[in-house]
């Protein structure tokens, strides 16, 4: 399969375009059941399969550019743009991840019967997506490194000694130039190596803004999940207050039946041996009373 059509699979079993949530039309209807949560799970979860397998093609698509050369420019856009796509459909699952966080302070994990279960569930996708995306960013970093590598080769090719600092200096203000200006080759042969470098250079470029994009998807899906950590543990806190007071009000209910029982009981006792005593005066009165 090419990468094209991995990447028009991504679009189909997502159902999604990037900022917007268009599901299949069978879950468009609100719907909080277990059932809905776990049918919602095992969409999240095929896309992750897609997104790791599409990471898997983008990372044979970069052995492949630099094996090649940026003289390739196809294979260079095609890596570049492969990228993009994933970290379009990574800010998509993104979205489906909030969704199904948000939706667990609804279950406080320790309460309900089933919370215990969403909050497994969630956890084992964000765990996945964190991976996923964990992989693809070493993917890039590596790619990255070894087309800087590149990019030196080709100076050094021309006795042109130069630093990782000037290279990442280069790329990053656009003056490559200044680094092959001085090569004595024929103008053919200085036209193409210069485009090397400079195709080069360009990958570098997006393949950093594409790291930083997946820095910023992690920063923001830990920030999402710190945040509906703590708003849950509010929850849960306050149902397990709930729990305590409703505890103790049951203790103080039981405690005042059985203090009415003992004064019931006292009534009794008191009654007897108030009629024992009537009884003993009678008696008593009765013998000292002449004849």
């Amino acid at each position: 399969m090419t990468g094209r059509d991995r990447l028009l699979e991504m679009k189909q079993l997502s159902g999604m375009e990037e900022g917007m949530l268009q599901r299949r039309p069978e879950t468009t209807i609100p719907d909080n059941s277990l059932e809905q949560f776990l049918e919602n799970v095992d969409e999240i979860r095929h896309v992750l399969m897609t997104l790791n397998m599409d990471r898997e093609t983008i990372r044979k698509e970069q052995e492949d550019s630099l094996a090649s050369g940026c003289a390739d420019q196809l294979k260079c856009r095609r890596v570049n743009e492969h990228g993009d796509q994933f970290i379009r459909q990574a800010r998509v699952v993104r979205q489906r991840l909030r969704e199904a966080t948000e939706d667990l302070k609804n279950y406080p994990e320790n309460t309900f019967g089933t919370g215990r279960a969403r909050h497994e569930q969630v956890r084992a996708l964000v765990a996945s997506f964190e991976t996923i995306m964990a992989k693809f960013s070493e993917d890039h970093t590596e790619y990255k490194n070894r087309a800087g590598l590149k990019v030196a080769a080709y100076l050094r090719k021309q006795n042109i000694e130069v630093t990782d600092d000037q290279i990442d200096y280069a790329i990053e203000n656009g003056s490559l130039f200044t680094l092959t200006r001085n090569i004595t080759m024929g103008t053919e042969q200085k036209k193409s190596l210069f485009d090397d470098v400079k195709n080069r250079a360009t990958d570098i470029m997006i393949i950093e803004k594409q790291i930083q994009e997946v820095a910023e998807l992690f920063e923001d899906l830990h920030s999402m999940i710190q945040h509906q950590g703590e708003t849950i543990d509010r929850i849960e806190t306050s149902v397990c207050n709930a729990t305590e007071y409703a505890g103790r009000a049951e203790r103080n209910v039981k405690e005042a039946v059985q203090l009415r029982r003992k004064s019931y009981k006292w009534k009794i006792i008191i009654c007897i041996l108030l009629l024992i005593l009537v009884l003993f005066v009678l008696a008593m009165i009765k013998v000292l009373s002449p004849i």
